[in-house]
């Protein structure tokens, strides 16, 4: 009877709040804010980038990225948009972006919905040969844009993440700046045909934006 009333008493002490409170309790369960970071395994319209957050008790995150499309694989970006049309050069000198991101999770789980406004920057040069010398033209398009987006992320009691996304990317205002040399025209018409296509590349919209990404957050 002794054993059974000490058995008892260690049990209602066990379950007592006092006893609960010096349970290991897991990070999930008591933390409000997590910060974390990602990086693109396929990314468009650029296949390079990477984000930080912070993530508000699992229902709303900020973040802030920045993507680009390398030079050294522009060939075939630049031949999709007709920019390298005759025997000129071309090439992409800068094809990147930087955005603020705002998702919202109205379950507390993994699935988002999102948008971002951001800043988008395309400069591109095409070089032809005249009986004076090289002529380059250049072209310069500035874009601020959103993008609205659906996605999930899974996370992983260790911190890690893998997130996929998709939505599409919509200008909301843009400038252009075109130089071409005032004999270059003559020397080769393929020059100003090169320039405009990749004025057009960065004024036609909208343009698809899926990302697959992994990160750890704590």
């Amino acid at each position: 009877m002794t054993r059974i009333l000490t058995a008892l008493s260690l049990l209602v002490a066990f379950a007592s709040p006092a006893a609960r409170a010096q349970e290991p309790v897991s990070r999930d369960e008591h933390q409000l804010i997590h910060a974390g970071a990602m990086v693109g395994l396929v990314s468009l319209p650029r296949p390079f980038d990477g984000e930080v957050f912070v993530k508000l008790m699992d229902l709303v995150q900020v973040g802030f990225s920045y993507s680009d499309f390398p030079n050294f694989l522009a060939d075939p970006l630049l031949s999709a948009v007709g920019a390298k049309n005759g025997s000129n050069q071309t090439r992409l000198d800068d094809f990147s972006a930087y955005e603020g991101n705002v998702r919202v999770y109205p379950f507390q789980g993994g699935f988002f919905v999102g948008a971002s406004i951001g800043h988008q920057s395309l400069k591109g040069a095409v070089t032809t040969q005249t009986a004076v010398g090289p002529r380059t033209g250049t072209a310069d398009v500035q874009t601020i844009y959103a993008t609205p987006r659906v996605g999930y992320v899974w996370t992983w009691s260790s911190g890690f993440l893998l997130g996929l996304d998709a939505g599409a990317q919509f200008k909301l205002s843009s400038t252009q700046t075109v130089v071409i040399p005032p004999d270059a025209d003559a020397a080769d018409p393929n020059l100003r045909k090169n320039i405009n296509n990749i004025v057009d590349a960065g004024t036609s919209y909208p343009l698809p934006s899926l990302h697959l990404r992994i990160g750890w957050q704590y």
